[in-house]
């Protein structure tokens, strides 16, 4: 009987349904945790750009404002100080200043002053990215994010300071008022900090997703082990008893869910099977009464109707015998009877000496004709087991010809031979001789007008048999009576007593060898002898 922990083991973790609803949930979890973590990262990512933006375009803003009294009145000095300051704070890499003409006014990199700016650098393209600078840069297109190059980003603000009212009238540098941009600040930020907060945040995102999946599938494993895998379990091992043939078997409910709805449909459904079970038991055993009376009818009537057969077939060959015998006997009685009248009427001259020889001639004919009846019968109803011997099939063939070559001279039948070489094979001599008599006999007795007979040999390799056909050009056999050649006491002769043939069919029978026949209506009869060679 399966148990639980066969029944488990019997199912590969992989195939079950507790794993497969896990891993749906775990894959379910870690598609929509992932999609909504990478929204999550990105807003978050594009919200401290813009903090980081916002931040800069003030402090870009404040330098502006702080150096313009200070330009207005030529105290440059001032101005580039106020900017060191401002450029010794952590996470300002770099504070600049462009001429209109791209010259580098200051820089808190002193190598880098009085030098000209790459136009087509991070700082300028934003202005210099068509064939004429553009006077007014909108907030937004004033930043840029660049690789430092020591693995971490730089945010660049520029902050185009222009020729307004009080510069284009000041007494110590006045600007045409044609001019629209005196100079440009240009301040780049490190955003490591920014980057590590990012890559600090996306790592806790990931731990949370992959701690709340694993939350999830630890829960989603106790919640199927409880609630599905245990009653699923229990409905397997039902299903597997009842399949067995226990319908005793009960799957416990414990709960009034779906499963438990079909715990108790399998209930009813075993116990229905068990009710019908019992109720075909009981019919088969009424069946088998049944069957035993009708048994034993049959038997009953079986056995009379044997009893009647072996009776008719008893009175048939009784029949027969006393028809066939009778005639002979008849014929000797009514010599007899004539031999005595002579004798009493005195005539026993030499005359009637020959007379008398001609009647013991026929006697003694008509007594070997029943005693060849008496023989065929008793070979037909006590068949002996063949002695074996090793012996050659042509030369039986030979010896049977020879046996009745007297018969064949006076029938006028000439016989054509037709011998391959055979080789020996174990069978009783004389028994296999007196197939070869009857059917040679009988070849004679359908051409009684004379004609041929054929007797062809050969070796069958193939299916390792020794083959023998008597042909005759007889009148042949009509299909009607085909079928019943071999039958015993089935004869269309006038004198035949119907057992030749049955004699013949039964010694090749037990010589593990086949008979077949073939004919016609006037074209003659084919006896085929096939006869195993070991």
């Amino acid at each position: 009987m399966p148990t639980e922990q066969s029944i488990k083991n019997g199912v590969r973790w992989y195939k079950s349904i507790e794993f497969k609803i896990i891993l749906s949930v775990a894959i379910t979890t870690l598609a929509v945790n992932g999609f909504f973590t990478f929204l999550y990262l990105d807003v978050q990512a594009k919200h401290l750009d813009e903090t980081i933006l916002k931040n800069a375009t003030q402090l870009s803003e404040t330098i502006r404002k702080s150096i313009q009294y200070d330009m207005l009145v030529n105290r440059k000095e001032n101005a580039y100080r106020i900017m060191e300051t401002i450029a010794e704070q952590e996470g300002i890499e770099k504070v600049r200043i462009y001429g209109s003409e791209g010259a580098i006014l200051f820089s808190t990199d002193k190598g880098e002053r009085g030098t000209m700016v790459d136009k087509k650098a991070e700082a300028c393209y934003a202005c210099h990215a068509k064939d004429t600078p553009i006077d007014r840069l909108a907030t937004p297109s004033r930043n840029r994010i660049f690789p430092s190059g020591k693995g971490y980003r730089i945010l660049g603000m520029i902050n185009p300071m222009y020729n307004d009212r009080d510069c284009s009238s000041a007494e110590c540098h006045a600007h045409p008022a044609s001019q629209k941009v005196l100079g440009v600040i240009d301040i780049t930020m490190s955003l490591a900090g920014v980057d590590a907060e990012m890559l600090s945040a996306r790592r806790q995102t990931i731990v949370f997703n992959l701690m709340s999946i694993l939350s999830i599938s630890v829960i989603a494993v106790i919640s199927l082990l409880v609630f599905v895998g245990k009653p699923v379990r229990q409905l397997v091992l039902g299903t597997n008893r009842v399949a067995r043939g226990d319908l005793h078997h009960i799957i416990p409910i414990d709960s009034d869910d779906e499963l438990g709805h079909l715990a108790r449909s399998f209930n009813k459904m075993t116990e229905s099977l068990q009710r019908a079970n019992e109720e075909i038991h009981d019919w088969i055993r009424t069946l088998e009464h049944k069957v035993e009376e009708r048994t034993k009818e049959l038997k009953d009537a079986q056995f009379q109707l044997l009893h009647t057969e072996k009776l008719a077939a008893v009175g048939k060959i009784a029949a027969t015998v006393a028809h066939e015998i009778n005639n002979p006997l008849t014929g000797v009685f009514t010599y007899i009877k004539l031999m005595e009248r002579r004798i009493e009427e005195g005539k026993n001259g030499a005359h009637d000496m020959e007379k008398f020889r001609e009647y013991l001639s026929t006697m003694s004919r008509e007594v070997q004709r029943t005693s060849a009846i008496v023989h065929n019968l008793l070979d037909f109803t006590r068949p002996k087991e063949p002695s074996r011997k090793t012996i050659n099939i042509n030369s039986l063939v030979e010896e049977s010809l020879n046996i009745v070559k007297n018969k064949l001279s006076i029938s006028n039948i000439t016989v054509e031979k037709e011998m391959d070489p055979l080789p020996d094979v174990p069978a009783d001599p004389s028994q296999m001789k007196q197939v070869f008599i009857n059917l040679i006999i009988n070849a004679c007795e359908a051409m009684e007008s004379g004609g041929v007979l054929t007797i062809k040999t050969w070796q069958d390799r193939i299916r390792n048999k020794v083959m023998i056909r008597f042909v005759d050009t007889g009148s042949g056999i009509s299909p009607e009576h085909l079928s019943h050649v071999f039958d015993p006491f089935y004869t269309t002769k006038e004198k035949g007593t119907g057992l030749g043939l049955a004699v013949v069919y039964g010694i090749i029978t037990r010589h593990n060898g086949r008979i077949e026949v073939k004919s016609s209506p006037g074209g003659g009869t084919e006896m085929l002898i096939s006869l195993p060679t070991g």
